[in-house]
């Protein structure tokens, strides 16, 4: 199983360097925070979930710690206990109007907004027993330490996030133009197989998206 441990220890093999210890760690940050907000089919959830609060409309971090982090929404479905629905997305305005009413409407949510790293419901949930489901992409974490098993980005995307932390570390530590350049060379395929593979499970009955 591919670790941070692992992942450090082939970047530091591949530079031939005992010295860059620190610059590893923080290129592989970055490497990752260039990527996690790209779609790949490992950062695709249906699985997340969080309950509605009776005469709550905004819902947020507070509320599920996925909330601030989708970054592509398809779809947002909930459930009443009997049906599942799938929510129509309004747009910022069409949600402040509503919302700002001096009564707005209550009962089971037919509408939502996403804004400010919140979900908006529309009408406002007149019961706790309503759980909304999104489906789209969110921003995975990169491994909490050097030990974590089972990270997307140091098992499903570890080639292209060594690629891009080389890439990083040729240009701004080691100074060393030709290894960037063929850093360069590797992190697009590695990027283009990602993608490549994405397309492919996209393929299969992904959920076209709605605007929003």
């Amino acid at each position: 199983m591919t670790t941070l441990t692992l992942l450090k220890s082939r970047i530091a093999d591949d530079l031939d360097r005992t010295d860059l210890t620190s610059q590893i760690a923080n290129a592989i940050s970055d490497a990752i925070e260039h990527y996690k907000n790209e779609r790949f089919y490992f950062n695709e959830t249906r699985s997340s979930t969080f309950a509605t609060v009776s005469a709550q409309s905004r819902y947020t971090s507070s509320d599920d710690a996925d909330i601030p982090l989708w970054f592509e929404l398809d779809a947002v479905f909930i459930n009443d206990g009997t049906r599942e629905l799938q929510l129509e997305p309004y747009d910022v305005i069409q949600m402040e109007y509503l919302l700002g009413q001096s009564s707005p409407g209550t009962g089971v949510p037919y509408a939502y907004s996403y804004y400010d790293r919140s979900f908006w419901l529309y009408p406002v949930p007149d019961s706790s027993s309503y759980t909304v489901r999104p489906l789209g992409v969110i921003e995975k974490a990169e491994p909490a330490s050097d030990a974590e098993s089972n990270n997307v980005w140091m098992t499903e995307a570890f080639e292209l996030i060594r690629c891009r932390a080389k890439l990083y570390l040729a240009g701004h530590v080691i100074n060393d133009s030709d290894l960037a350049s063929r850093m360069a060379v590797a992190e697009d395929m590695a990027l283009r197989k990602l993608r490549r593979e994405t397309g492919k499970r996209i393929s299969t009955g992904r959920i076209t998206p709605t605007a929003w």
